[in-house]
This record gives C-alpha cells, sequence and structure tokens, in this order.
C-alpha cells in the first residue's frame, strides 16, 4: 500500500516541484519522496537542476528545496563537472558550459546527510530545425467541462533525421495582453498607505473588484501536457501537421507563441509517454496507476529508497509565432478573456483617483516587458 502511494505522490511531485504551492490529494499519509527535476539542454540558458522534498501533509503535497547539495554531472564517462547551489534547492552548471549532442552524461549528488544519489547515462541526440509554424481557426474546439471554447489550434513542420533514431518531446510558452493587474476580495486596491494592494474593508464581505494596469502587461501561459512522439516507424520522413497547441480566443488583440522542440534519448521517451499516460489518460489521481513510475536515479547508500524524477539531455529549437485571430474577430465571437468570471470593476466616485490603476508585477506568469516578436 505505502509503495502505492509513493509512487502516486511521484507522479504528482513531478508536476510541482519547482513551486512551493500545495496540491490537493485525498490520500492520507506523511510520507516523504525526493523529487528531483533534471532536463539539461544545449541552449544557452542558464542550465539547473532542482531538487525538492515532497511532503504529502493533511492531504495536500508540498514541495520542500532541498538545500547543501553537491552535485555533479560526468561528461562521456570522465569529466566531472561541478554545479553550484542557487538557493530554494536550484544548482546551476557553470554559464559557459554548453552539452552537445553525441556525448553522454550522467548526474552525480549528495545530500548533508551523506545520502548519495546517481542517475544513469542519458545521450544527447541531435534535434532538426523547426520548418514551419501555421494554425487553424476551430469553432467549439476545445471540450471544456461544461461547454466549448472557441481555439487555434497550432502546427508545426520539421524534417526528422535519417542518420539515427529520434524521439521528440513539444511544448509551448504564450504571452497574452493582460488588462487587469489586480483582484481585490473582500475590499479595495489602494496606492497608500504603502505597500500598495488590496486592503480587507467592513462592508465589502463577498465582493470582488478588478483593477486595470497601469502601462502595458502581459501574461504568461505554459503548456500543461506532454507531446512526445518517437520516429520508430517513420524515420527519416517528414513530421508534417503536428499538433502542438488548442490556444482559447483569450484576446482579439492577438498573441505570440513560442514552441519548443526537443530531442530525447529513447529512455527518456518511454519515462515521458508512461508519465503522460497516467497524469493525462487516467480517469483520475486516484485510479490505479497503470505501471510503476519509476526513474532513472537511485540512491546509491539505500537502493530501497524510491526517487522521483529522471534526469535527461536534450537538442531544443524554439521558434516564435504570431496568432493573429482574424478569423474570430471576422466572426464577430467575444473572447474568453483571461479569468474565469467577468471583468467587475470598483464604480466610479468622486474621489480623485478612484478607482486606481494598478502595477504590472513581474513575476513568473506576469511580465511588463514586451515579449521580443509582439506585434502591436
Amino acid at each position: 500500500m505505502n509503495r502505492n502511494i509513493i509512487l502516486l505522490i511521484g507522479t504528482i511531485a513531478l508536476w510541482i516541484c519547482s513551486c512551493v504551492e500545495p496540491f490537493n490529494l485525498d490520500i492520507k499519509s506523511d510520507l516523504r519522496l525526493l523529487t528531483i527535476d533534471a532536463t539539461l539542454t544545449d541552449s544557452s540558458e542558464e542550465q539547473t537542476i532542482s531538487i525538492m522534498e515532497s511532503v504529502n501533509s493533511l492531504g495536500k503535497v508540498v514541495a520542500i528545496p532541498v538545500l547543501k547539495v553537491l552535485a555533479e554531472w560526468e561528461v562521456n564517462g570522465a569529466t566531472r563537472i561541478s554545479f553550484i547551489e542557487k538557493g530554494l534547492g536550484k544548482y546551476a552548471l557553470p554559464t559557459t558550459f554548453r552539452a552537445k549532442a553525441g556525448n553522454t552524461y550522467k548526474l552525480f549528488f549528495k545530500k548533508s546527510d551523506g545520502s548519495a544519489y546517481e542517475s544513469s547515462i542519458d545521450k544527447m541526440f541531435s534535434v532538426p530545425e523547426i520548418i514551419n509554424v501555421h494554425d487553424k481557426f476551430v469553432n467549439n474546439g476545445i471540450d471544456k467541462n461544461f461547454g466549448f471554447e472557441h481555439a487555434n489550434y497550432v502546427y508545426l513542420d520539421t524534417k526528422d533525421p535519417v542518420e539515427e533514431k529520434n524521439s521528440y518531446v513539444w511544448s509551448w510558452q504564450l504571452w497574452e495582453r493582460q488588462n487587469v493587474c489586480f483582484t481585490c476580495e473582500g475590499g479595495r486596491y489602494f496606492d497608500t498607505p504603502r505597500p500598495a494592494g488590496c486592503k480587507i474593508e467592513r462592508g465589502y464581505e463577498g465582493i470582488t473588484y478588478n483593477y486595470y494596469c497601469e502601462g502595458n502587461c502581459w501574461e504568461m501561459l505554459f503548456s500543461q501536457e506532454l507531446n512526445v512522439f518517437t520516429d520508430v516507424y517513420t524515420n527519416g520522413n517528414p513530421i508534417n501537421n503536428r499538433l502542438i497547441a488548442k490556444i482559447p480566443f483569450y484576446n482579439s488583440s492577438g498573441a505570440l507563441i513560442e514552441i519548443k522542440q526537443q530531442s530525447v534519448s529513447p529512455s527518456a521517451y518511454q519515462y515521458l509517454k508512461l508519465l503522460t499516460e497516467q497524469v493525462q489518460n487516467n480517469g483520475s489521481l486516484v485510479d490505479t496507476p497503470p505501471a510503476a513510475l519509476i526513474g532513472n536515479i537511485k540512491n546509491v547508500t539505500n537502493p530501497k529508497e524510491i526517487v522521483a524524477g529522471f534526469f535527461m539531455v536534450t537538442g531544443v529549437r524554439f521558434i516564435k509565432y504570431w496568432i493573429d485571430r482574424k478569423d474570430p474577430i471576422a466572426q464577430k465571437l467575444t473572447p474568453t478573456g483571461l479569468r474565469e468570471q467577468s471583468i467587475r470593476e470598483e464604480p466610479f466616485s468622486n474621489i480623485a483617483g478612484r478607482p486606481p490603476l494598478t502595477p504590472c508585477i513581474l513575476s513568473q506568469t506576469r511580465t511588463p516587458f514586451k515579449p521580443k516578436g509582439w506585434l502591436d
């Protein structure tokens, strides 16, 4: 029973290991599970891994950073390179280092209590360029629990190399115009006294007000599903019209999407495919998992410990594409907006500055800076 609970918590933990927000899970257990997010690429971005301990407390899974870890990765079974601790459970490689296709890599790390861990060897495969991206507007293209949403289906074309067997993972990031920067429940937004923000007020119980942004603001949305593919039966053939995203008709002003194409090893593909089946295709989170989700990282000092996560190295290619939304505009359709409820503004009054405009605060999901490639 405990092993099944561990595997289920591990599946959930893979989705939350980079954040500290609790995830509701109706399982009574005080188990703790080491969870590793260790995907390294050949891009110029800082390469980091995340080491967390996922704890199920009172039915909620919470990711707690693991600190003071000594981590290294090994290149081609010879050279070892140390990671630098960045805080909050994140560890980074030197900025000058770049992974290369054809090389093999292995992860080693040791916790402050002396527990030592290592991964299996993973090989980096070359990744082809994205040749073309196009989209198609589909009325009622997304099936929601209580209805349908219009959407732009985004597709890509690429050319699979003949020289080697390849497996792929696709993901995306979306930028949308954001007009509302603060939502206050049970009160109103005030610039003063500092710090500015929502202030709870008597007489406003059960009332929610939305406040418009002062200046430009963009919401950043990210893919929530794994999109994996292997060329076992199509090696060397073009990959055309691969569906990458279904983007709801949030705004009529258009949107910018960045697509990431990754080439992964066969073992990484099998792991991600199994993760897809468990998280995306099951009826519910409490269904019996179809197979044990065991990654490629083990505790060498205590082989009985189950570790969640998978160490992999991937080649990546990025491309940005503008979604113009001319079709829904021509059909005079109404955008859904970026929130579930309609906007409710604070009523205007004779008090100067009410209702106020609110700042767009930079975060992991929002930015006041115009994204490169955005079309006004």
